[in-house]
């Protein structure tokens, strides 16, 4: 038995976008606040905050939005829809009959040269779906990921915003 299809949200993306975060698709709480990364266990807004020393963890949709686009920041996922095996689940694990996100399209135009893909499932399916359809000065990197589920292996927010800060940044 499966839900039926989840649609991810419209990618934010600009022109001057250099940097693009792609989730794997919207959870159950993302898709009932409407927005990308809606889950509060999720640590994403924290690690943004950190990153760029802006409060994303307490900004409403708008201002997200707003931030994102000022600091040339893009979000996407990797599917544009998909069904769970489980009914109400989340985790990527129970993803299936997932239809890919044309990111060649959603990133030509911009300054995007770095991907970075924060789901381990949705890095390994976006690498073989995709590899070879971009050239070589667009890095794709796989972050680790920032949901509640991925604790075990980072359990603190300090270690795992050290590990984007040195993925993004190299420093």
């Amino acid at each position: 038995m499966t839900d039926n299809v989840i649609y991810s949200f419209a990618p934010l993306v600009q022109a001057d976008s250099e940097i693009l975060f792609l989730g794997s698709a919207p959870s159950v709480l993302s898709r009932q606040n409407q927005f990308f990364y809606g889950n509060p266990t999720n640590r994403f807004w924290k690690i943004l905050s950190a990153l760029y020393h802006e409060d994303f963890v307490n900004a409403d949709i708008a201002t997200k939005i707003k931030l994102i686009k000022q600091h040339h920041l893009a979000l996407s996922d990797v599917y544009v829809s998909c069904q769970m095996k489980k009914p109400g689940s989340s985790l990527d694990s129970n993803i299936i009959n997932a239809v890919f996100q044309d990111i060649p399209h959603i990133i030509k135009g911009t300054n995007i040269r770095r991907i970075f893909i924060t789901s381990k499932k949705a890095y390994t399916d976006f690498m073989q779906h995709w590899l070879g359809c971009f050239p070589a000065e667009i890095q794709i990197i796989n972050l680790p990921s920032p949901s509640a589920a991925n604790r075990s292996i980072y359990r603190t927010d300090e270690d795992l915003i050290a590990a984007w800060h040195h993925l993004i940044f190299g420093k």
